[in-house]
């Protein structure tokens, strides 16, 4: 008989998390009983849940759980996922994201699951948030992990970062990093042009994108700051620089593109689900976060062999070999950003080699086997 996993998200937004949540439900549905738990996503989020319907993955919603901190909801959606535990009896709970990671843990506590184990998908300690908040994080994070099985952490530099934080002990850490159906995102020939013509881009100009949600976490502005700087300098064309994504600061940003006069060449595309015409047309993709995991957008260029240039961040150097698949800097300097790719566009840098070595990593390292090999040995602990 199966043992029965009951996989737990705060909500099911745009981003790795979901990405992740899911694979691992449909991925391991040959090994365990999986079902997938979400709550509901904030007014200002774009939805994934397309994205488990794709793969026949089931959700139960418990619509009291959301991102914010919202006490009385927050009592009720415990109460809900406490009762659908005792209803499914789970050999496993796994949670995702800090709001299920909460409510789960203590809920599977209650209703006596014997195995629980969280994984970190970010760095919730460097968030938009004020000292007392994170402070608070740490220190229920810490009490949480005591009643976790393991704690999962998606890179090397998260490990390192929850023991900074004494979140718990190195043996309770266990690192399984994300794995990808590529098929999903794996432009193809006839991809080709298709973004372009949707906004208009002649064939023959630069395109270099950001991609993910429009929000803190990914410092848009600094983007911005980027397109500015290199759209005052003379090139043989133009760039065009394209944030796709939405997000809570996408008006803040659209002001701001309206502001310095860079609309026509600056465009907020907002969020785009099949991402195959965006890697055939894209050049490069720049990644500008303040804070981050393992950043799946990277993940995804790299695997299409396009150029990534992104600040140090969270698992980046993980993934980046600075100079060789890709290019990282440890300073939040914009002009960093515009000397590699005046580099790069010059000539001066041999794109072929960086591209195939990024292929080669993002699709061996992350592969979707991987992760079910990593997570069955978990699991079977």
């Amino acid at each position: 008989m199966k043992k029965k996993v009951l996989n737990i998200i705060t909500r099911l937004n745009i981003g790795g998390a979901t990405i992740h949540a899911v694979n691992l439900t449909y991925a391991l549905e040959d090994y365990y009983e999986n079902k997938l738990v979400s709550g509901q996503i904030e007014p200002y989020e774009s939805d994934m849940s397309y994205y488990a319907k794709k793969y026949n993955v089931p959700v139960t919603y418990i619509k009291n759980m959301s991102r914010e901190l919202q006490f009385p909801n927050d009592l009720i959606a415990f109460w809900r996922i406490y009762k659908l535990i005792r209803r499914e009896k789970p050999d496993i709970v796994h949670t995702h994201l800090s709001k299920a990671g909460t409510l789960g843990r203590i809920a599977a506590l209650c209703a006596g699951v014997p195995f629980v184990y969280h994984t970190f998908h970010g760095n919730i300690f460097k968030g938009d948030f004020s000292k007392w908040k994170i402070k608070m994080f740490i220190y229920i994070e810490r009490i949480l992990a005591k009643i976790s099985t393991n704690i999962i952490a998606i890179s090397e530099k998260q490990k390192e970062e929850l023991l900074s934080y004494k979140i718990t002990k190195a043996d309770k850490i266990k690192v399984i990093k994300l794995g990808f159906d590529f098929s999903n995102v794996l432009a193809l020939p006839e991809h080709k042009n298709q973004f372009r013509n949707i906004h208009n881009i002649p064939n023959d100009t630069l395109i270099i994108a950001l991609i993910g949600r429009i929000t803190y976490q990914k410092n848009p502005k600094m983007f911005i700051d980027i397109a500015e700087i290199l759209l005052t300098i003379k090139l043989p064309t133009k760039p065009y620089f394209l944030i796709i994504g939405d997000g809570d600061m996408r008006d803040d940003m659209q002001s701001e593109i309206n502001k310095r006069g860079l609309q026509n060449n600056v465009i907020i595309t907002g969020f785009v689900t099949d991402l195959k015409p965006v890697f055939a047309d894209v050049d490069m993709v720049l990644m500008t976060s303040h804070f981050e995991g393992t950043p799946v957008a990277i993940i995804e260029a790299m695997a299409n062999g396009k150029i990534v240039l992104s600040t140090n961040v969270g698992g980046i150097s993980d993934i980046v070999e600075n100079g060789v698949n890709g290019f990282y800097f440890d300073d939040f300097n914009a002009d960093l950003f515009v000397d590699k790719v005046l580099e790069i566009v010059e000539g001066r840098i041999d794109l072929n080699i960086i591209s195939e070595k990024a292929k080669i990593v993002a699709k061996e390292t992350f592969a979707i086997g991987r992760l079910v090999k990593d997570m069955n040995d978990l699991y079977e602990l």
